[in-house]
């Protein structure tokens, strides 16, 4: 809002023409308004067949509300994961398209705080990683329509200790492919594909802010 006090998630899109943007236009503005200023995620990829996906964090909602948290419904965008086509418009196969009650733009929800995200350059694979609160952070493999649990279960603790989660996993609930305790705090991630590294091809690249670290994950198949 203009006064400061709320803030949302929005893509734009506009032409370049090497000097300056004109037919700016916003093409998806998230239902996630908040005051707290935290957890964002807003992380953005191509997949090179006219879609984009978007991260949206869950603007640090409580997590104490368990079912009841924002990221465990579909009638809003915190902590969730964003399919549309690269103008704006809402592919027909996404997963909740026509459910009552659920926004049609969710291909994937029950995120924390979405960081990094990459598309495998020979699968197409969707892969992303969020910020856990004390421990925690994961590694997604992200498919359509699933809920991967925050804050229901999950390998952290609150900021101080405090329990969060009744257990580390559920039915109806997406496992992390991969997690770090203690949280590296990621930040940024790539699936390498250069030449200059050969060995190192299909392998994820994430950065971690606690330390200043870079972790290598080496995947075999869609398991790290």
């Amino acid at each position: 809002n203009a006064d400061g006090s709320q803030a949302t998630t929005a893509v734009a899109r506009g032409r370049f023409d090497g000097n300056r943007l004109s037919d700016v236009r916003d093409i998806f503005e998230a239902r996630a308004w908040g005051g707290a200023g935290q957890h964002f995620g807003s992380k953005l990829v191509f997949d090179g067949r006219g879609h984009i996906f978007i991260t949206v964090g869950d603007r640090g909602a409580n997590p104490n509300l368990g079912q009841r948290h924002p990221s465990q419904g579909l009638d809003n965008h915190q902590g969730t994961v964003i399919r549309l086509h690269d103008d704006g418009r809402v592919p027909a196969d996404n997963p909740f398209v026509n459910r009552t009650g659920a926004l049609p733009e969710i291909w994937s929800y029950g995120h924390r705080n979405p960081q990094g995200l990459a598309i495998h350059p020979e699968t197409g694979d969707v892969w992303s990683h969020e910020h856990g609160p004390q421990g925690g952070d994961e590694l997604n493999l992200i498919r359509p329509g699933l809920n991967y649990g925050w804050p229901v279960v999950g390998h952290g603790v609150q900021y101080g200790g405090a329990r969060i989660h009744d257990a580390t996993e559920a039915p109806g609930m997406e496992n992390p492919v991969h997690y770090w305790v203690p949280s590296i705090a990621t930040s940024g991630m790539i699936i390498y594909s250069g030449d200059a590294f050969p060995a190192w091809r299909g392998n994820i690249f994430v950065g971690g802010l606690a330390g200043a670290t870079i972790r290598r994950l080496v995947l075999d198949g869609q398991q790290v």
